[in-house]
């Protein structure tokens, strides 16, 4: 008999409790709402900082350095044996991170000159600590997840998904960032002159500010209520048979399940592979897809940028949701799940070497297929990384090491595809920036 079939288990009966859930989706809102506030606004971004069309490489660069946020807290809580107050540091982390994010509100534009040119100092700066903040939740968010009913984990999950609906929506509120081609008589050349969108990065960011603190806020209900929001829709069921749903989180416990069906989902080989997919994935939709995005659509124009951004982060909750109906749990199902939005970042990644005259460039049709591409590849990342983070947790519930290493793969893939990245699109001259003019 497993540990989560007995007397004792078979007396509760589980309801997810609307407001932990919201709570929760709020709590997992802050893991990477900050670091995609940012990238909904590289189209205004490339234009305003001296990087131009590499920023977003020199971004996804800083934010995989931001990994020795992870890495620290691995070696001292596993390798070093100290234990740290897991609520107290995340407590710390989301403050820190809505101070910074008001902080780049106001200095997002400071530069300065080094080894030859100007870079973005500020933005540098306040991108780390907002990553470092994002990267360690992968390792410290989700742990701590496991002290709620594996119900909830969904929610955690949703919540991830609302780190990218929120910056899209208000992204599409303000608009995208447009520009005129006029002659100027001083150069005799044409030029763009760029428009303003309907309200600044500033107010933007600060907006950004704003939620972060209504998450701050959720975990301090979430922690400093943790006893009754832990034990909160678990009723008594002396009276009540159990028979949990094929879709439920309890499912473990029917009797249909064959101790050989534990046995092969627990099994060491299917937790490397399906880590590795996890890896693999992580390190396209973190890495190479950021990278290359802006030459994958920026060719075609700026709107095309801004609207591939933002409707691919909008497709980020959906794809979240969705494994509350559809959860594919075989091994050959989720490979086959990371083989298709493989094949999707392979067309923006050959697209993007095409540039700065990608095919149908001065079409509706090869400006409406990069906008396609990037919102199914988007979608594809985020299901996949759900689905694959939600089965290797169900595969063992009482393992909360699987669930750390589970993180901490995820934070693997996407570093070593930033260290790939960064020196093919800045020294390798296969990516070139297109003339807007």
């Amino acid at each position: 008999m497993s540990e989560t079939e007995g007397p004792q288990h078979n007396r509760i009966k589980m309801h997810t409790n609307p407001i932990v859930y919201v709570l929760v989706a709020l709590f997992g809102s802050a893991s990477w709402l900050s670091t995609n506030a940012v990238w909904m606004e590289l189209p205004l971004l490339t234009h305003s900082l001296p990087e131009h069309w590499a920023l977003p490489s020199y971004l996804a660069l800083i934010v995989q350095i931001a990994c020795i946020g992870p890495l620290v807290y691995s070696i001292l809580t596993k390798c070093c044996g100290i234990t740290l107050s897991a609520p107290g540091l995340i407590f710390a982390l989301l403050l820190l991170c809505t101070i910074s994010e008001f902080g780049l509100a106001f200095l997002w534009s400071v530069t300065m000159h080094i080894f030859g040119s100007y870079h973005s100092v500020a933005l540098y700066l306040f991108m780390f600590i907002l990553a470092l903040v994002n990267s360690t939740s992968n390792v410290l968010f989700m742990p701590y997840m496991a002290t709620f009913h594996p119900s909830y984990l969904t929610a955690y999950f949703v919540g991830m998904g609302f780190s990218s609906l929120y910056p899209s929506v208000v992204s599409l509120l303000q608009g995208s960032y447009t520009y005129e081609c006029r002659y100027d008589p001083i150069q005799n050349a044409t030029s763009p002159i760029f428009l303003s969108p309907r309200f600044s990065f500033e107010v933007y960011t600060v907006a950004m500010g704003c939620w972060l603190a209504m998450t701050l806020v959720s975990f301090s209900l979430l922690h400093f209520f943790h006893d009754y929001f832990a034990n909160l829709g678990r009723e008594p069921a002396d009276n009540l048979e159990v028979e949990p749903k094929e879709d439920s989180p309890l499912k473990g416990t029917q009797p249909t399940e064959t101790q050989s069906d534990t046995t092969d989902r627990s099994s060491q080989k299917r937790y490397i592979i399906l880590s590795f997919c996890l890896a693999f994935i992580c390190a396209q939709m973190n890495a190479v897809v950021p990278s290359v995005q802006s030459y994958a659509t920026m060719s075609y124009s700026l709107i095309t940028y801004h609207l591939a951004l933002a409707l691919s982060s909008l497709a980020h909750p959906i794809a979240s949701f969705l494994p509350l109906w559809v959860q594919p749990k075989k091994l050959n199902q989720l490979v086959g799940l990371t083989i298709a939005a493989t094949i999707g970042c392979t067309i923006i990644f050959i697209m993007a070497t095409q540039s700065p005259d990608p095919i149908g460039r001065s079409t509706i049709y090869g400006n409406g297929f990069a906008i396609v591409i990037s919102i199914v590849t988007a979608f594809l990342h985020a299901y996949a990384r759900t689905v694959l983070t939600s089965t290797i947790r169900e595969d063992t519930p009482q393992n909360e090491n699987r669930l750390f290493w589970c993180g901490a793969f995820m934070q693997i893939g996407s570093f070593l595809g930033a260290l790939i990245m960064f020196p093919l699109v800045n020294f390798s001259g296969i990516f070139t920036q297109a003339y807007l003019c």
